[in-house]
């Protein structure tokens, strides 16, 4: 089941996965989603869940609308329009390799109200996920790598 989580879901999720191993870049998404949850001052945040059978939290995502600008004009001509952006997706590792990314990534798709949908993978392990459920690499796009997709 996917749906808007808690602060409080979050910071327990936050706490069972700190007793975890986890790579840097893990270390740095759960910190992103951290501060990011922080800025929050009610329970209610924008983020979603992916909850197991048994009702556990084990995958986020982030995702929201935003406004183009001069980096994608060149290519995709998305100045002056508005795209998707998946900000932050995390799996927890041992629930990797099981669809559920995936299915976080087309729920973001299914909310979308844009028919751009921009990826910013963080390393390699994202990037190849992220090409691998159908986002092509964008390669004149600044200095950054970007991965687009059209729904």
């Amino acid at each position: 089941m996917i749906r808007i989580i808690k602060k409080q879901e979050f910071c327990m999720f936050e706490d069972k996965m700190s007793t975890d191993e986890f790579s840097l870049s893990d270390e740095v998404i759960m910190e992103t989603f951290h501060q990011f949850i922080d800025d929050y001052e009610d329970d209610e945040i924008d983020v979603y869940g992916y909850f197991d059978n048994t009702g556990d939290l084990v995958g986020l995502i982030r995702f929201s609308e935003e406004a183009g600008d001069y980096l994608f004009e060149s290519k995709y001509n998305l100045a002056n329009s508005f795209f998707t952006l998946i900000g932050v997706l995390f799996v927890q590792p041992n629930y990797r390799k099981k669809g559920i990314g995936k299915e976080l990534v087309e729920f973001a798709i299914s909310k979308a109200t844009t028919e751009e949908i921009v990826a910013d993978p963080f390393d390699i392990e994202a990037s190849n996920f992220f090409n691998s459920i159908g986002f092509s690499f964008c390669n004149n796009i600044g200095d950054c790598d970007q991965w687009l997709m059209c729904k």
